[in-house]
């Protein structure tokens, strides 16, 4: 099935008075295959994302205005915030939409978009294409192939399997029980990689920021890292290290899957689990 997917809608709004928020409620069910697509692009909330056995994709939200906010001009920000879900059970996108949402008026007449914050259930094999803006991540139990890209948004994501491919700006990350490869992008972030095994090549590309990665005792490694005077590296691991152009590189348990690190104003350590 292709095109818009009938939404169910549940609306809740509070009061209209002053210092109260206005709230709406969003609640939906669609079949998804697992290992198809999901595209997910949000702006200014949350989103937790589980997994379970079902072949569906439940999505449940709540929108929300800044209890700041004017009640009047609060409830039409409200109102006009939209959740549109698209696609089939192969590939489906989870997209906020906020086009409708009216400008404020008055000196400087801008828009305040309301938080919308998302409880999403998916099968537990996908592909995860997922784009957010100023909203915290939670990721949990999943295995396939991931996308994530994030602006002014913490992450936090636990128990994933697969090829993880991740670039955020400005955040606060956690990565916690992770197997296959990393492609980690970051900038002005610091970030925690905790029970890491490796088992494909994994790229570490970070600018002003601290990176802490944590593997298992056996893991066997290829190292290949810059250094230099904006950029730290240091492992727990004895590592036989041969400075090649302003690089270490060497094995660690005898080599294996290549671990790259590049960057600039960086500190990233390599920890023994």
């Amino acid at each position: 099935m292709k095109g818009m997917i009938a939404l169910s809608v549940v609306v809740v709004l509070a009061s209209a008075v002053p210092g109260a928020g206005q709230t709406r409620a969003f609640r939906q069910s669609v079949p998804f295959q697992p290992g198809g697509e999901l595209v997910f692009d949000t702006d200014k909330g949350s989103v937790t994302l589980t997994s379970w056995d079902r072949s569906e994709v439940a999505v449940s939200a709540r929108i929300e205005a800044d209890e700041r906010e004017d009640p009047d001009y609060a409830r039409r920000v409200v109102e006009a915030a939209r959740i549109e879900i698209t696609g089939g059970a192969q590939r489906l996108s989870i997209r906020s939409n906020f086009d409708n949402v009216p400008e404020k008026g008055g000196r400087w007449n801008y828009r305040e978009l309301p938080h919308i914050h998302y409880q999403i259930q998916a099968p537990r094999s996908l592909v995860l294409r997922l784009t957010v803006d100023r909203s915290r991540v939670s990721l949990t139990g999943f295995t396939g192939r991931f996308h994530l890209q994030t602006d002014r948004s913490p992450l936090d994501a636990r128990d994933l399997s697969g090829d993880v491919q991740i670039k955020m700006d400005r955040g606060e990350m956690r990565l916690d029980t992770l197997r296959g490869s990393l492609n980690l992008n970051t900038d002005r972030t610091n970030s925690r990689i905790v029970a890491f095994a490796i088992e494909g090549d994994s790229h570490l590309e970070i600018s002003r920021g601290k990176v802490d990665v944590s593997v298992p005792d056996r893991q066997r490694l290829s190292v290949s890292a810059r250094t230099g005077r904006r950029i730290t590296f240091s492992s727990e691991f004895p590592l036989s290290r041969r400075a090649i152009n302003d690089r270490i590189e060497g094995p660690i348990n005898g080599g294996g899957p290549r671990l790259t690190v590049d960057g600039d104003r960086s500190d990233v350590r390599l920890r023994r689990q």
